[in-house]
């Protein structure tokens, strides 16, 4: 059996161990008294508690409303941001389109051979390439113009605020909380106060955009500059370097891979959530796709989210081409170009492209070149509904697993969670809290329950329904996510963590499962599942999946090789090596993991109610088509949703870190 450092016994001394035995049956006895008291005073949550926040909203809205066009808010602030956005999208559509689509994909294979090689101009030109063959090559476009816009943005306001992080833990500490609501919060929450202030079409898309593609610029420039070793640091200090030559100089250089990976990361996020933001009327692919989802044509659909896709993967790997990587067996092979020679190529290729098409009038994409592979995807789902949602031997079919699920567990759950005092739960969670990491937690997680309570109610069935319990059928539908997509991803996530194989053939997969717009899973998993809270809970799954697995094998694979072999030699075998070692040395990783997953569910719930989950989800999503009436309605559940959000991830978070610092019991 191998022993970790991890894992080796520490002296504790029995007076410690004594107090924190008493601080443990205090708690207990603290619990117990607060439960009986919770159990008494109230089994509903009482109307004083209501902050009238719904109301607040609203005439807020109405304000707005009456006010946009002759105060000088908008008239000097925010109608201007607004023109200046739509200029920059237009003017950046019509570069695209002069460059012509010999042009465009002559770029990208230039840029991702300058960045990453050989391989990479290749993978990124094949795959613009492919945006034409599937999808509407003038709207794919104007898609970019609008993510090449928000992209440039997010990068201008994140790398400076996450040099501001990287400098002040203080800093750091208040950016990390607006980000955690700005990717919690739903994004249609944002339409309607978006719309107010910037408008339709390109402007308020660009917002949404840099508003969900920001946090990894913020995150990743921190994290790269807070790894800067701190012998690099001193040498430039010993050198008399400025606090802004220590940046630019040392710093930032250094980092320089961690805040590539960030724009990388930046990228993804827009190209997630650019399908949303068209309905602002943007009139690009992601309009393409919910205008078929609407229609159910679910082969139009995927196209056109594969078209993005495919701009997504072209993207990718031009912007995270590693030039110190092993060259591969083509490139070794090929003559070695002189770094002048090509410089002048990945200029003049792209030029002469332009101007070869402007002189044989490609300005259209060839139809010739183009293929419809719509009849075929409504065909595969058609067979998959035919053959697997009903009379499937042993499982039963699909839709024996969608009433399973809700018959036996999603709806039990939740009415169990509906059933108990309000109070009790409070107290509950709030013990949970005090368990992991001491009374701060307990009393935060306290009030993010409190504060869902203090949302009011709203009209429902044949009198209303309290933003409570639609918080407890919200719970209900993460908790059974984030069970079946762990379930799903550690065991996977291990697999690739042992095997390169395994990992090889996992990372495509991941790759479309994360870009693929969250409207094209929609209309399969309604076939599959039925309308419904478990094909909620299925969308939830299948976007929430790969971070898990991702982070499970990264900890697995950063497992030091000393510790590993140690086990070898002891006579450990593979499984036990991997439960023994592997497994609680990359706890941390996993841990990690599951946290991601759990924002993921949340941030996808709201989708989930497009197709029957309900809940929160839903009063989000029916306040941005009745703002009139429910804007006050949406932003209570959107604020609801953040608040459960703030208590799971700050729950999850302390559970990985007890081993650090036991602050709790």
């Amino acid at each position: 059996m191998a022993v970790s450092v991890e894992s080796l016994p520490t002296h504790v001394p029995e007076e410690v161990l004594r107090a924190r035995r008493q601080r443990r049956l205090l708690g207990f006895a603290v619990f117990a008294v607060l439960a009986v008291v919770a159990i008494v005073l109230a089994h509903d949550v009482p109307s004083w508690l209501d902050l009238h926040i719904q109301k607040w909203a609203q005439d807020r809205y109405k304000w707005t409303i009456v006010n946009r066009q002759s105060s000088p808010i908008f008239r000097y602030f925010f109608n201007p941001i607004s023109d200046g956005l739509t200029w920059a999208v237009e003017h950046t559509e019509s570069l695209l389109l002069a460059l012509r689509w010999p042009g465009v994909v002559a770029l990208t294979g230039a840029i991702g051979w300058r960045t990453g090689g050989l391989r990479a101009g290749l993978a990124g030109a094949a795959a613009m390439m492919g945006v034409g063959v599937i999808a509407d090559w003038d709207n794919a476009m104007r898609t970019l113009s609008i993510m090449a816009v928000a992209v440039v943005i997010a990068l201008v306001l994140g790398v400076p605020l996450g040099i501001l992080a990287a400098r002040s833990d203080r800093a750091e500490r208040v950016i990390r909380v607006l980000l955690d609501t700005a990717q919690v919060m739903p994004i249609f929450v944002y339409f309607s106060p978006v719309q107010i202030f910037f408008g339709l079409q390109f402007a308020p898309a660009v917002v949404v955009t840099v508003i969900y593609a920001l946090p990894p610029a913020v995150r990743l420039t921190n994290l790269g500059l807070r790894q800067v070793p701190v012998v690099a640091n001193e040498v430039g200090q010993s050198f008399g370097a400025t606090s802004r030559q220590q940046l630019f100089k040392v710093q930032l250089p250094i980092a320089r891979r961690t805040i590539l990976l960030g724009l990388n990361q930046v990228i993804m996020m827009a190209f997630a959530i650019v399908v949303l933001a068209s309905l602002l009327g943007t009139g690009d692919l992601g309009q393409d796709v919910l205008a078929a989802l609407q229609k159910q044509e679910v082969g139009v659909a995927f196209a056109s989210g594969l078209g993005i896709v495919l701009m997504a993967v072209a993207l990718d790997r031009v912007s995270t081409g590693d030039r110190n990587a092993v060259p591969s067996q083509l490139s070794r092979r090929l003559p070695k170009v002189p770094p002048h020679i090509a410089t002048a190529l990945a200029v003049g290729v792209p030029v002469l492209a332009v101007l070869a098409a402007r002189v044989f009038d490609a300005a259209q994409f060839p139809s010739s070149l183009q293929y419809d592979i719509a009849p075929a995807i409504d065909d595969a789902v058609g067979w998959v509904q035919d053959n697997l949602r009903k009379d499937v031997p042993i499982i039963g079919g699909t839709q024996a697993i969608s009433d399973f699920l809700v018959g036996n567990i999603i709806d039990p759950l939740y009415e169990w969670l509906i059933g108990l005092p309000w109070l009790l739960v409070v107290v509950f969670v709030a013990f949970v809290g005090w368990l992991s990491r001491g009374w701060r937690l307990a009393a935060t997680v306290a009030a993010c329950l409190v504060l869902i309570g203090a949302m009011g109610s709203i009209p429902g069935g044949t009198g209303t329904i309290s933003m409570w319990d639609l918080a407890m059928n919200t719970l209900s539908l993460v908790l059974v996510a984030i069970t079946i997509s762990v379930l799903i991803a550690l065991p996977l996530g291990m697999w690739a963590g042992r095997s390169d194989r395994v990992e090889r053939v996992l990372r495509p997969f991941l790759d479309i499962a994360q870009v693929m717009p969250q409207f094209v899973y929609l209309i399969p998993v309604v076939f599959l599942f039925g309308i419904g809270r478990s094909a909620g809970v299925v969308a939830c799954v299948v976007y929430a999946v790969p971070p898990c697995i991702r982070l499970t094998a990264l900890g697995m694979r950063e497992v030091p090789q000393a510790p590993r072999e140690a086990a070898t030699s002891f006579g450990a075998t593979g499984p036990q090596e991997m439960r023994l070692v592997q497994l609680p040395l990359a706890r941390k990783a996993i841990l990690l993991g599951i946290n991601q997953t759990l924002m993921m569910v949340l941030a996808t719930v709201i989708i989930a109610a497009l197709v029957g989950a309900g809940a929160l989800g839903l009063v989000a999503y029916e306040a941005t088509q009745k703002a009139n009436l429910k804007f006050g309605q949406g932003v209570a559940g959107g604020l609801s949703i953040v608040l459960l959000a703030i208590m799971l991830d700050r729950l999850t978070q302390a559970w990985g870190t007890r081993s650090e610092d036991d602050g709790g019991a």
